[in-house]
């Protein structure tokens, strides 16, 4: 077994570490990224951002735990490695792994961008026709649709959450609860993506404007566009900041554990006094969701919901959304709008249908 596996659950799914990459393909990054100047040169991903650099930097990662896996780092230069028959068999195994189409493209997009680096004198476009093939016959692999709730549901359980805060059996339990609440309320109201909403710090990122104001504040790279996004605290929801951060984030934040880990000015807090990470805001958002509506309804998915309502009640200014979410092409919303549109078309028939059958009965 390759020295890449046994810190992950499912060792198969894990990213090599840059630190644990081969010697040359670690060399080959690291100097595709430098700055350099007009005598030594600029790297060839120098001029990409940084959240960019470090998806393509995972996903050659993935490629290098299947390659450990199959015994093939010992087997030339990295660029020699990724074959088609090699890539065609990721592919499987990505398949066998249950892996959704969504991400094997992924996967696929940051191999190509990666082998760029490994070698840039190669024509690479196969790796795309193979995605080409792949995304030619994936299926969804979850229906959304089924999951979606309203904007104003998970609004909703985020107050009850707050509310029944003060009568959980111990501190630290009122803690979790408000917290939860509060985040899945925020979230419902401004759909960030994961990380930006796990990355929330008090000096970087909220900014006091008055007494019942606050400021969300995003530079640009840490966002995915690359814009920078500025907006308002949800005015419905400041005198519940105040509450967090003068009541309950004091609990989570004296905790100690093993685990723990300095807490700085992070927003949200873990249960053992730690900054909470993506995966663990994941979790607690896909288990109060599943407890409250039966089924989980993940951050990601609160995106969706927000355009999809947005699109549906307010189907003029639904542009509006793009910049919500943090889209620079108004494409990647107009799915939601059509898909608004399809759902008022549904109801509008199902009525028209009533209404006849109630003629016929007449």
């Amino acid at each position: 077994m390759g020295k890449f596996f046994g810190r992950n659950r499912c060792p198969e799914r894990s990213c090599c570490r840059l630190c644990e990459w081969p010697a040359e393909d670690r060399r080959l990054w690291t100097a595709s990224l430098a700055r350099g100047d007009l005598i030594d040169g600029v790297g060839i991903r120098a001029r990409y951002r940084p959240i960019s650099n470090r998806k393509t930097e995972r996903g050659y990662g993935r490629w290098l735990t299947f390659a450990d896996r199959n015994g093939w780092l010992n087997t030339g230069a990295p660029a020699d490695r990724i074959t088609r028959a090699a890539v065609i068999e990721y592919v499987e195994h990505m398949r066998r792994l249950e892996n959704s189409g969504h991400t094997i493209l992924s996967r696929l997009q940051e191999l190509y961008e990666a082998a760029t680096v490994m070698d840039p004198h190669r024509d690479w476009t196969w790796i795309r026709r193979i995605a080409s093939r792949v995304r030619a016959t994936s299926k969804p692999a979850r229906d959304k649709r089924s999951k979606m709730v309203s904007s104003a549901d998970l609004f909703k359980l985020g107050l009850e959450l707050m509310d029944r805060a003060n009568s959980a059996s111990t501190p630290r339990l009122g803690a979790i609860m408000f917290r939860d609440g509060l985040m899945i309320a925020v979230a419902s109201l401004r759909p960030l993506r994961l990380k930006n909403l796990a990355a929330i710090g008090l000096k970087r990122h909220l900014a006091r404007q008055g007494e019942r104001r606050w400021k969300l504040i995003f530079p640009s790279e840490e966002l995915k566009n690359g814009d920078a996004l500025e907006m308002p605290w949800p005015d419905m929801l400041v005198g519940h900041l105040n509450t967090w951060l003068n009541q309950w984030r004091p609990i989570l934040s004296g905790l100690r554990s093993r685990w723990v880990r300095e807490i700085g000015d992070a927003l949200w807090v873990s249960s053992h006094g730690s900054p909470m990470t993506m995966q663990g805001i994941y979790g607690r958002f896909v288990a109060q969701t599943k407890t409250a509506f039966g089924h989980a309804v993940n951050p990601h998915l609160f995106r969706d919901i927000a355009a999809t309502t947005l699109a549906d009640f307010d189907p003029e200014h639904v542009r509006i959304a793009a910049p919500l979410l943090g889209h620079r092409d108004f494409r990647t919303t107009e799915r939601y709008y059509l898909h608004a549109n399809m759902m008022k078309a549904t109801r509008r028939y199902q009525q028209e249908l009533l209404r006849l059958r109630h003629r016929q009965r007449d």
